[in-house]
């Protein structure tokens, strides 16, 4: 009997516009009316994805930034997984050397050393990665980004690092070319204080080792008396194949990676075609 749902965002709930639809809505209300409890497990930082479900009159609470921050419905923190300061210090020299771009999740919102570099590098990167797009439309698209996500620029780095108060929960770095991407990895890797993932093709996302969505979906659900083999839990990308793991009914989107395909149990419509809201309905029959 499944008591409680874990959605992914980026990919999965929210469809290609960036937005939660009515039909994934109305289908997350009506398990929640059959007491199924509902929780969002995202890469994005809490204030950004309350900001998302919350244009569409949802609710949540949410296991954020890959499960370095879990937090109630009221939005009080319930836990944190911080990555090292000397060890987060290090992992920067590496991604700056590397010429990535990098923006930094702490405890004050998303930081970067340069908004406008920052800007600059996107818009070139997506440039390769969506040659069909015009300038113009990807520009936009860049600086709508940093404005949503309000993205603090502090220029000198060893403030961050230095700064007691200031907790770094999750870097997430950029490149289009994907030897630099595998290069990233294979030089993080050699951390075992590091879990290093990625949510699109072109991005790697490292959080502390405990800061994994399955660790922190089971230490979530066990607060609420429930299993894991009692949890459903839907994704596309890779830093969902953790919690597609462990739960005990899993779903892949219809848009997902081929290796999350492999690890779940169910595959789903994409997510342009409300694959959440037909893959909890699927769910509901079996589950009655």
């Amino acid at each position: 009997m499944i008591k409680v749902i874990a959605s992914d965002m980026d990919g999965t709930l929210l469809n290609s516009d960036i937005c939660v639809t009515e039909e994934n809505v109305k289908a997350i209300e009506h398990a929640r009316g059959k007491g199924i409890h509902f929780v969002l497990c995202t890469g994005r930082m809490y204030d950004d994805a309350m900001r998302l479900i919350n244009e569409a009159g949802l609710f949540a609470p949410a296991i954020c930034m890959n499960g370095a921050e879990i937090r109630d419905e009221h939005g009080k923190i319930l836990l944190q997984h911080v990555i090292d300061k000397d060890l987060a210090k290090k992992t920067f020299q590496i991604l700056t050397d590397l010429g990535m771009y990098t923006e930094i999740f702490t405890n004050i919102g998303p930081v970067t050393v340069d908004r406008e570099k920052g800007k600059a590098f996107m818009i070139e990167m997506f440039q390769k990665i969506h040659p069909e797009s015009t300038v113009q439309t990807i520009t936009e698209q860049i600086e709508n980004r940093f404005e949503a996500k309000n993205i603090h620029e502090i220029k000198d780095p060893e403030r961050i690092f230095s700064n007691d108060e200031m907790k770094i929960l999750k870097f997430i770095t950029f490149s289009a070319d994907p030897d630099v991407l595998k290069q990233a990895r294979e030089a993080l890797n050699v951390s075992n204080e590091l879990a290093i993932t990625s949510s699109f093709s072109d991005n790697i996302e490292i959080t502390n080792h405990e800061a994994q969505k399955g660790i922190s979906l089971q230490y979530y659900v066990e607060k609420l008396g429930v299993s894991l083999e009692e949890t459903f839990a839907i994704g596309d990308n890779m830093n969902d194949i953790s919690m597609l793991k462990m739960a005990g009914y899993s779903v892949a989107m219809g848009n997902a990676e081929d290796k999350v395909k492999k690890e779940a149990k169910f595959i789903t419509t994409t997510n342009d075609e409300n694959g959440v809201a037909a893959a909890i309905y699927k769910m509901l029959e079996t589950n009655s």
